[in-house]
């Protein structure tokens, strides 16, 4: 029971940050300001991140621990690429 609801939560999550990564990619399209797309990457990042962790534990069967490493390493990394986007950008 408990695994079903954490797939569809993760599903919701691919749907909404996909969503949402999509819309600050148009507003870059729209506006052109350069912060606005790698804000886009770094939400897609997060997003992919979160979603590859569910993939990778049913496929491959990685534990608990390494998948909690992996998606931590992905937001860290979405997180730089947003930081990026608004303080150097």
């Amino acid at each position: 029971m408990l695994e079903t609801v954490l797939v569809v939560v993760k599903i919701g999550l691919l749907v909404l940050g996909s969503a949402v990564s999509l819309l600050a990619y148009r507003a870059y399209r729209r506006t052109g300001i350069d912060g606005l797309q790698f804000f886009a990457v770094g939400l897609l990042i997060i997003t992919l991140g979160t979603a590859l962790v569910g993939v990778l534990h049913h496929a491959v069967g990685i534990g608990l621990t390494a998948g909690l490493l992996i998606e931590s390493l992905f937001i860290g990394a979405g997180f730089v690429v947003i930081s990026y986007a608004l303080y150097w950008r």
